[in-house]
């Protein structure tokens, strides 16, 4: 259990989320857009890892993948062709 290493870790991806987002979401192409979401899925799911204690193999890789997924589908869903976010 690392505390400190788990509020920076999320600090981080939430704020290249955030400014993923907001700042560079018309300005990079889709890729790129697409891998910093994983990343910064990737990095909550990390950083949510690092608050717990008894943590096995599995979920240091399970999770990371899945939130990295997660955050793409999520982007591309909420800000596709009639979306609810589309600008």
């Amino acid at each position: 259990m690392d505390v400190i290493g788990a509020w920076t870790t999320l600090a981080v991806s939430a704020a290249l989320l955030a400014i993923t987002v907001t700042l560079l979401r018309e300005r990079l192409p889709r890729r790129w857009i697409d891998v910093l979401m994983a990343l910064g899925g990737a990095g909550v799911a990390l950083g949510g890892l690092l608050f717990l204690t008894d943590v096995g193999p599995a979920s240091w890789v399970v999770a990371p993948l899945v939130l990295a997924a997660s955050a793409v589908v999520q982007w591309r869903l909420l800000f596709a062709l009639g979306g609810p976010l589309r600008t």
